[in-house]
């Protein structure tokens, strides 16, 4: 994000470039949950798991609406304090927790929105977020778990 932020609109550059879309093998790397591949890339290995920095890209590459909850598959959350950050290309995002209204705000430069000091309940927590846009809305949901 912050190398996103630092090379968006600078005029001294003519073009940036991904290091990897995907992740791939590398028989020396054994670093993180998979030997010998290296999981830099934006999308796993297999294509089926697209990373949060995919949707990063997305919102600031692709003109479709979108809105997408960054760090969804870290279900287990251990504080009930925590910061809500979603990607999107819409103007406005609501963030609701537990079907009550959060937060509002509008991405910023790079489109992002960074909900701070959401509290989570004990047990299961339905995260949602819901764009607006010049097409209506789009809509985004997961759940944790706060234990």
């Amino acid at each position: 994000e912050e190398d996103w932020r630092i090379m968006y609109n600078n005029e001294h550059l003519w073009g940036t470039f991904l290091w990897s879309m995907f992740d791939f093998a590398s028989c020396m790397r054994n670093e993180g949950s998979v030997p010998s591949v290296n999981t830099k890339g934006i999308v796993s290995q297999d294509r089926k798991l697209k990373k949060d920095p995919y949707y990063m890209y997305k919102a600031n590459w692709n003109p479709e609406p979108m809105v997408y909850i960054t760090s969804r598959r870290l279900v287990e959350r251990k504080q009930a304090l925590t910061d809500i950050k979603v990607y999107s290309n819409c103007s406005e995002v609501i963030l609701k927790v537990n079907g009550k209204k959060a937060g509002i705000m509008k991405p910023d430069s790079i489109k992002i929105c960074l909900f701070k000091n959401i509290l989570l309940s004990k047990g299961v927590n339905k995260i949602e977020v819901i764009a607006k846009c010049h097409k209506g809305k789009v809509t985004d949901q997961c759940e944790w778990i706060l234990k």
